[in-house]
């Protein structure tokens, strides 16, 4: 090989190394009550260990690894309220649920663990969904809907905490329907 070649190899290899990462912001959404941004790094060394995340700004306030799509959240008109969750779907007990009044500006959150909430926010989907099915005083339902499973998941306000998420599964390679809840949010299943 030529001495000309090695160092151009030598200094490609080095520029990967000192340069590493390419990072990236993108207004994904916003609108009068929020914004998203869509932040993205790609790894040039190792395109596996790139990776991207939501981050919402509320009221002044950013959250990083927000679920779902545009919107990003689930608006609660009775309570002047909007209700989102952050943390990674794939990596078990992440859910956190968050709710943040628009008039007084103030946040509540709590765990919602390895529940799938939020996942399924976005509009124009005929294929997922995800809703505000019922507010009772201070309990909340959110009903999801995503291809083959069905999902709801209960909110008391109160206290303030995930009771719970309760799933099924239609259409299993058995032929059966297969149910399950995750009291608090906590899979059984670990």
């Amino acid at each position: 090989m030529s001495i000309l070649f090695k160092q151009t190899v030598l200094v490609a290899t080095s520029s990967l190394i000192f340069v590493g990462c390419v990072k990236t912001t993108n207004v994904a959404y916003s609108d009068k009550n929020i914004s998203v941004s869509f932040k993205d790094t790609v790894n040039l060394v190792n395109v596996h260990a790139s990776h991207g995340y939501y981050e919402m700004t509320v009221c002044g306030a950013k959250y990083s690894e927000v679920r779902g799509y545009n919107p990003f959240y689930l608006s609660i008109p009775e309570k002047d309220s909007i209700l989102f969750v952050t943390g990674r779907d794939y990596d078990n007990g992440q859910a956190t649920v968050h709710i943040v009044n628009l008039k007084t500006k103030t946040e509540i959150h709590f765990p919602a663990y390895d529940s799938h909430i939020g996942s399924n926010i976005r509009t124009n989907s005929p294929d997922m969904s995800e809703v505000v099915e019922k507010i009772d005083g201070s309990k909340i339902i959110i009903h999801a809907e995503g291809l083959d499973r069905s999902f709801r998941y209960y909110i008391d306000l109160s206290k303030p905490k995930f009771e719970k998420e309760e799933a099924e599964f239609r259409n299993s390679p058995l032929g059966t329907t297969n149910r399950y809840v995750y009291i608090e949010g906590k899979s059984p299943f670990k």
